[in-house]
């Protein structure tokens, strides 16, 4: 089965406009597509492929995709308003793999902000165990061309983009303790000035381990490597596959995050854990 909308919201005066789909079998969750913010182009799809459990004793590791097959009622889309300056939608599916109960929560804030959240409860074993999130986010930043991923570093040196600011330049893979934050824009800066994204870890997005090794990876789009809930098996991840030192400077980029999600046993099955990274727009109107 596949479900899908779309969204244009608020629908008085839109500052954000998709699609999005789910789909059964080899899924990743819900796809966002064309997203746009104030009428400019953000990304061209953004989804949740896949989610690798690691446990500490002698279960799994397990792959899980989320997809129509175990989501539980339907996709709901509804409007928060915590304060009449501040409103934001949320796009969400609830869903049930053996004892896991997960929800996979998107929320477009008026002021451009994206919230991919993924909480989690449940024990699918007696032991402590870590999810493994990874979000697929393929920014068109005002267009498919032009775009250059960049690292922010602890550092004064300037690259050309601001102290510490390291563009990427050939397609990679990182890990680092604390986590890094990451941008993406448009080095043509066809408006006078830059714009783009930051793309920041969330409190509870942990750091790579053995089993996770990567906390963000940037690739070069290519169609072929959009292999949706297909990529990665129980053990491997497999994005190194993807990363072949291809050019990614002024191109089509992909940019892959990992949050590696913290469940200890002694917690018990009843409890919500979520990680996700933010997602912060700069020099939009």
């Amino acid at each position: 089965m596949t479900v899908s909308g779309t969204v244009k919201w608020p629908p008085e005066a839109p500052v954000w406009s998709f699609r999005w789909q789910m789909v059964d079998g080899d899924s990743e969750a819900i796809a966002f597509y064309d997203l746009v913010f104030k009428d400019r182009l953000a990304l061209h799809k953004a989804s949740l492929p896949m989610i690798r459990v690691q446990y500490d004793g002698p279960a799994g590791p397990y792959k899980d995709q989320l997809s129509t097959g175990n989501m539980h009622g339907s996709v709901g889309v509804y409007e928060g308003s915590p304060s009449p300056s501040f409103r934001f939608l949320v796009v969400e599916s609830y869903h049930e793999i053996g004892h896991y109960r997960l929800t996979n929560r998107w929320i477009f804030r008026s002021d451009g902000i994206i919230l991919p959240q993924l909480y989690s409860a449940g024990l699918q074993a007696p032991y402590n165990h870590r999810h493994h999130a990874y979000w697929r986010f393929d920014f068109d930043i005002i267009g498919a061309s032009d775009n250059l991923a960049l690292e922010h570093l602890p550092v004064g040196t300037d690259w050309g983009w601001g102290p510490g600011w390291r563009p990427y330049t050939v397609e990679t893979q990182a890990a680092h303790s604390p986590r890094s934050t990451y941008a993406v824009l448009n080095k043509s800066n066809p408006f006078g000035h830059l714009q783009g994204y930051t793309i920041a870890p969330g409190p509870f997005d942990g750091v790579a381990d053995a089993f996770g090794r990567l906390d963000a990876a940037v690739t070069a789009y290519q169609g072929p490597e959009d292999l949706r809930g297909r990529l990665g098996t129980s053990t491997d991840d497999q994005i190194g596959t993807q990363i072949n030192g291809e050019n990614i400077d002024g191109k089509d980029v992909v940019m892959w995050w990992c949050a590696h999600l913290d469940h200890h046993a002694s917690e018990g099955g009843d409890d919500w854990h979520v990680c996700g990274p933010i997602l912060q727009p700069f020099g939009y109107p």
